[in-house]
């Protein structure tokens, strides 16, 4: 079992350095079969031997620098992993070292503390990413303004420099000078790029209008980099915080306290019960905590191990427009069919849809032409069916503006093609639209935010509030009963 041990781990300090990827892959199985052959032939020094391997490995791969054409991924998860070992074992301890409520208080105390950090990552990690797009994509764009060589141009911009802009430039620059397309070499050299803004590039090249659709690709950017820049006077976990705070504190009372005012009630005043919002509260908790206990376990393991995961994995994949992915399709459906949400993603879909219908005409292109044109956008997979039902009445001959009507499109859309009203101005219709649905998309979007947060933080309120008061009630009702034995 010793050379075995040894050999697994001289295995894997070269395979951290060759293949971090492969070796991060494969290191917990290997550790686990480790230890449970130890387990089982009662030798259990490969335990110990199991976690250095595992310990000495991820140390590696954390501290070795990936060569340049290579994802990073593998360092950035062993240091995570890293981090997180001396969580699990405070929570190990506290599980076999001190009583059961000193366990569930840490274990309370590094779920919420976990959450933040994920929280807090995420939110740096989207940050990141959205400054890297906005650097390659203004880099771009400048360099088209200039109307200087743009595979010359963005081999300049990198030049001499290794962090992540520069390579992805080089990268993108590699597929240019091999003759691809712009849309093509960003996909290739930047598979991390939004899909919208691919969407949109792929588009305008077809219409031969990419300086045009770049101009107004960096100030959507922009106008994003500003909104994230603004001070939010509630965080989103905020209330999440509160809440797991309030109902520990809540189970804490209910379980050590409110039985001690009960049992003084019934033993010193003949059996007087407890207040009314006391007693519902212990209702609610005995139902919350052990009654429903293990559907409320379940359902906060499959948000922890489920939902959570898959959200970050949505929230950093780009979309593919031209061929939706299986959970994106799900989201567009619901998010299509609910009352509030599908106005927001319409208006959203409709600044893209009229921004390339207006720089399709522009550029000369038929009605139906500029049509399908918006078929390759990043847009509600319901809406995107929306506008093939809009291209199908037009190629089969319909009037533009009663088929725009016909296929729920709204009527300002069906305004902008109607000949018989505004005859020769849908340029100027489609670019007053675009600025619309763009201003009213933010405004709504304020005014949403304005809305809810009041309304989230009186509903907190109130629900403190309540906990509170019956909380202290037994109190207040044991004193009343004690005045009016001694002042009859």
């Amino acid at each position: 079992m010793l050379t075995i041990e040894i050999l697994i781990l001289v295995s894997y300090v070269i395979l951290a350095f060759i293949k971090p990827r492969i070796a991060l892959i494969t290191l917990p199985v290997v550790c686990f079969l480790l230890a449970w052959a130890g387990v089982v032939t009662q030798e259990y020094d490969a335990l110990f031997s199991a976690f250095v391997i595992f310990i000495a490995t991820l140390a590696i791969i954390s501290v070795t620098k990936p060569k340049p054409e290579t994802k990073q991924w593998p360092q950035i998860c062993a240091k995570w992993i890293l981090i997180s070992i001396p969580f699990l074992l405070l929570l190990a301890a506290a599980v076999f070292v001190f009583d059961s409520l000193a366990a569930r208080f840490i274990l309370l105390i590094f779920s919420v503390a976990l959450l933040i950090l994920i929280g807090v990552t995420v939110s740096c990690a989207i940050t990141s990413r959205h400054a890297t797009a906005s650097y390659v994509l203004s880099t771009i764009g400048s360099s088209m303004r200039q109307n200087l060589p743009l595979p010359m141009a963005l081999e300049s911009a990198a030049a001499g420099k290794t962090d992540s802009r520069s390579i992805i430039l080089q990268r993108i620059t590699k597929w240019l000078v091999q003759g691809y397309s712009l849309s093509q070499s960003i996909r290739r050299g930047y598979p991390k790029c939004p899909g919208y803004t691919v969407a949109m590039i792929d588009a305008a090249e077809k219409i031969d209008q990419l300086p045009l659709a770049m101009g107004a690709i960096e100030a959507d950017m922009v106008t994003r980099a500003e909104e994230r820049r603004k001070i939010r006077p509630v965080h989103p976990l905020y209330p999440v915080v509160v809440l797991v705070f309030t109902f520990f504190l809540l189970w804490v009372v209910m379980t050590f306290v409110i039985p001690q005012f009960k049992s003084v009630l019934r033993e010193m005043f003949g059996g007087a019960a407890l207040p009314a919002s006391t007693r519902l509260l212990v209702g609610i908790t005995n139902v919350v905590a052990y009654e429903s206990g293990w559907l409320l376990g379940s359902v906060l393991a499959f948000i922890l191990l489920v939902v959570i995961p898959v959200s970050i994995r949505i929230k950093f994949r780009p979309r593919r427009p031209e061929k939706p992915y299986l959970l994106s399709r799900i989201g567009d459906f619901v998010k299509w069919h609910l009352p509030v949400l599908r106005w927001f993603e319409k208006n959203y879909s409709m600044v893209q849809a009229v921004e390339l219908l207006r720089l399709s005409l522009n550029a000369g292109s038929t009605v139906d032409d500029a049509i399908a044109n918006t078929l390759g956008l990043d847009v509600n997979n319901c809406f995107r069916k929306q506008l093939k039902g809009w291209l199908e009445k037009v190629q089969r001959g319909d009037n533009i503006a009663t088929a725009a009507r016909e296929a729920k499109l709204g009527s300002p859309l069906a305004w902008a093609f109607d000949d018989q009203v505004n005859q020769g101005n849908t340029l100027a219709i489609l670019e007053m639209l675009e600025s619309f649905y763009r201003s009213n998309y933010s405004y709504h979007v304020n005014l949403a935010r304005f809305i809810i947060w009041p309304c989230i933080i009186l509903a907190m309120g109130a629900t403190v509030g309540f906990v509170v008061y019956a909380i202290y009630s037994p109190l207040i009702a044991i004193i009343e009963q004690t005045v009016e034995i001694v002042y009859p």
